[in-house]
């Protein structure tokens, strides 16, 4: 009984103190954001028997307070990994491109137009499969390093064994297109 009188004497304190300030407050404007922080300081004034009741008051806002720290650290968490993921993209992007670009200029010395160059990378950074798309064959088209008369499947077999022998691949993995 003590402690319900104790709450209605510190809720009585509280509420006459904020209805005096209240109307002393000089402009109208003013007094919606004292209303505001009133009614607020009202409500926890009048929960703080409930917050009691949880475990103390300090207790309850150190356990909001953990919680939220560990909800913070995961979401930290998630987004380092979301950019360490996104990190490996652009690079394995990046990686792809200069090795088309190489390979691009590989085939252009050898006298080839070039249509296109895929290249394909594991999650370990390693080349898995190289596809080149060449210009198809034209009546004037002449291939740098090779005889007159050689046949243009042997001339693509050795650009395909120059690119096997640059990168380390089997020959398998690299396919071109004419």
């Amino acid at each position: 009984m003590e402690g319900l009188v104790s709450w209605v004497k510190n809720y009585s304190m509280v509420f006459l103190f904020f209805t005096v300030l209240s109307s002393l407050a000089a402009k109208k404007e003013y007094r919606r954001y004292l209303s505001l922080f009133v009614e607020f300081v009202l409500v926890i004034t009048l929960l703080m028997p409930v917050l009691k009741l949880v475990g103390s008051d300090t207790d309850f806002f150190d356990k909001i307070a953990y919680d939220t720290f560990w909800q913070e650290l995961d979401s930290i968490k998630a987004d380092r990994e979301n950019l360490d993921f996104l990190g490996e993209e652009v690079y394995r992007e990046r990686y792809e491109e200069v090795i088309g670009a190489d390979i691009k200029a590989m085939a252009e010395d050898a006298g080839y137009e070039v249509l296109d160059v895929r290249v394909d990378l594991s999650q370990d950074f390693e080349i898995e499969r190289i596809g080149i798309d060449l210009e198809k064959d034209q009546d004037f088209t002449v291939i740098q390093g090779s005889l007159a008369g050689e046949p243009r499947e042997e001339a693509l077999d050795r650009l395909r064994e120059r690119i096997m022998e640059f990168y380390q691949l089997e020959i398998e993995n690299i396919k071109i297109w004419t």
